[in-house]
């Protein structure tokens, strides 16, 4: 099982802060099709643009950085999905 911890804007696009993928392995972009299939849409723009994850998106497998779409997610361990620090 993955378990995912959504913060801050992105927790408020899905309405959840965890979830719980029951898988073995998956790539981020299979995690992001999962959970905006169940929860939210809209969510799969927020993360996925270009093909690329959002520039505007920190995203933490444990303790190792996501930096594509493709990189896997194994069970185990927990992705932490959040907003960069932006402001004005």
């Amino acid at each position: 099982m993955i378990k995912v911890k959504i913060y801050a804007e992105y927790r408020d696009i899905l309405g959840v802060n965890e979830i719980d993928i029951p898988c073995n392995s998956m790539s981020f972009k299979e995690v992001i099709e999962y959970i905006s299939n169940k929860y939210n849409k809209e969510f799969m723009n927020s993360a996925i643009h270009n093909d690329k994850i959002n520039e505007y998106m920190l995203v933490m497998a444990d303790d190792r950085m996501l930096t594509s779409i493709e990189d896997k997610i194994e069970s185990g361990e927990i992705l932490k999905i959040l907003a960069t620090a932006h402001g004005g």
